[in-house]
């Protein structure tokens, strides 16, 4: 799955824009007016670059964590906060190699009612596979390329005492289709198409 664009609320849109840019390699960010919460995203970054994205990240936000390993994901990531509060992942995963330093955003938490009814409903309507499921707890759906981080309302995002917001988001999806879904049990939309 390649997740061309995300659009997430923020009280100072262009502020956050701008510490962002508007790119992480292939896909864009966006920020709509909004309350300040507390979303998740990832970017993948080349395994080779590791050392030097986190660097990158080291001079714009305090790093909280700086080397996490994800063995069953084969991959190792590191965590910050940018100034909107959204905790941002930078992740390098040996299955998906390339040059760029920021390669695509390949993560983007999904906060919902019922996580095993979104999850039966992103495989039925999209055919996402499971990545890698904890029933009613925590699902990523998609592959190494990008994933949708299906989680309950109210759950802490993981290294955080931040709780997954109940705010939507936007998620444009590159699919042979074009259609614009609401993910059952939340507001966030996917919008699909090339």
């Amino acid at each position: 799955m390649r997740i061309r664009e995300v659009v997430l609320p923020a009280p100072d849109p262009e502020a956050q824009a701008a510490w962002h840019g508007p790119n992480y390699g292939a896909s864009r960010i966006r920020f709509e007016p909004g309350p300040a919460v507390c979303s998740h995203f990832a970017v993948n970054v080349p395994p080779q670059r590791f050392e030097e994205a986190v660097a990158w990240a080291r001079e714009r936000a305090d790093v909280e964590h700086d080397d996490v390993a994800f063995p069953a994901w084969r991959a190792r990531s590191a965590y910050f906060y940018d100034p909107g509060g959204n905790i941002v992942e930078l992740i390098a995963r040996e299955r998906a190699p390339g040059e760029e330093l920021f390669l695509e955003i390949s993560e983007v938490g999904l906060p919902v009612e019922d996580v095993d009814a979104a999850v039966e409903w992103l495989e039925e309507e999209l055919g996402l596979p499971r990545f890698d499921v904890d029933p009613g707890r925590f699902a990523a759906m998609g592959d190494d390329r990008g994933l949708l981080i299906v989680v309950p309302v109210g759950r802490p995002w993981l290294f955080t005492d931040e709780p997954a917001p109940d705010v939507p988001l936007t998620v444009a999806i590159e699919s042979g289709r074009e259609a614009e879904l609401v993910v059952p049990g939340s507001a966030h939309v996917l919008k699909l198409g090339s």
